[in-house]
């Protein structure tokens, strides 16, 4: 049965690499929508599900939990927005096939962008969500985003609201979240860097070809992100008990949450990670250059 088993994932990868190879555009997106179709469509009828992280919690923390999100930021989304007059409107940077902070609320009927700098996950995903999702108006656009194209990728028209930004491209957040207008969005979910600490007001520096590094050197760190969004007019209000992802509201509607310390809710991440890993990257990340910021 394991010879079977491993002859069949052998040609899998082989008819991949090979219809990647000939076929990049046309069959190879369609290979890849069979193999991910069965696990979309389970993925999202699971049922709410929640794993704690952290001991250290917030009241906000009781209301996580998980659909189709990465961690529990479903219940915190959902909970916010019972509390936010909303037009069913969002943009999401970054994303993977199974797991986006924006994929239940598709489920619920909103609308809006997504957008990857991976062709074929666009291509795959575009896909899924006409398959599953026929009525849907969700734009899925393949680009690279950058602190000078931010505002024209956004695209606000006069009158739009985005009641939702998500954004986790594991290195120039900062810099994104500076360069872009934000008058209009209501709440923010942004990953933040845990490894730098809950003291520290780091980033890394900009770079347009910033590469993730599992090291460590991606992002900035929650103070850092805290202090730029307060100037930009909005509070933090939910720290995802994982220790990946900070929310912040638009002052607007703040006042309906209890206003978070970025220092006391600071959440630490890294539960991917054995303790061992945990000491290479502490050790390793002081290796890396980071900006101090106001």
């Amino acid at each position: 049965m394991i010879r079977v088993e491993n002859s069949k994932n052998l040609i899998t990868k082989v008819l991949l690499a090979l219809s990647k190879k000939i076929f990049p555009n046309t069959l190879y997106p369609k290979i890849l929508f069979y193999r991910a179709s069965k696990k979309f469509k389970r993925e999202i009828n699971k049922k709410k599900s929640l794993q704690t992280f952290s001991e250290k919690l917030d009241d906000i923390n009781k209301y996580e939990y998980k659909i189709t999100s990465q961690n529990n930021e479903d219940g915190i989304i959902d909970y916010l927005f019972s509390k936010i007059p909303n037009n069913k409107k969002f943009i999401e940077i970054g994303f993977d096939f199974y797991e986006f902070n924006s994929l239940n609320l598709i489920k619920k009927g909103w609308n809006g962008k997504l957008i990857e700098y991976n062709k074929i996950e666009c291509l795959v995903l575009s896909q899924l969500i006409k398959h599953y999702f026929t009525n849907s108006k969700v734009i899925i656009q393949n680009c690279k985003v950058t602190k000078d194209n931010i505002n024209k990728i956004i695209n606000y028209s006069d009158d739009s609201q985005i009641d939702f930004f998500s954004l986790d491209i594991d290195g120039n957040d900062y810099w994104i979240l500076k360069s872009l207008d934000l008058n209009k969005v209501k709440v923010i979910c942004c990953e933040y860097n845990h490894w730098l600490g809950k003291d520290i007001k780091k980033t890394v520096p900009y770079n347009a070809n910033h590469v993730y590094s599992e090291e460590g050197y991606y992002g900035a760190s929650l103070l850092a992100l805290n202090n730029l969004l307060e100037k930009k007019g909005f509070d933090l209000v939910a720290v995802e008990s994982s220790g990946t992802n900070a929310f912040f509201v638009n002052k607007k509607f703040s006042n309906n949450f209890i206003k978070l310390s970025p220092i006391d809710s600071w959440k630490s991440g890294g539960r991917f990670y054995t303790p061992e890993q945990k000491k290479e990257i502490a050790n390793s990340i002081r290796n890396f250059k980071f900006l101090n910021v106001d």
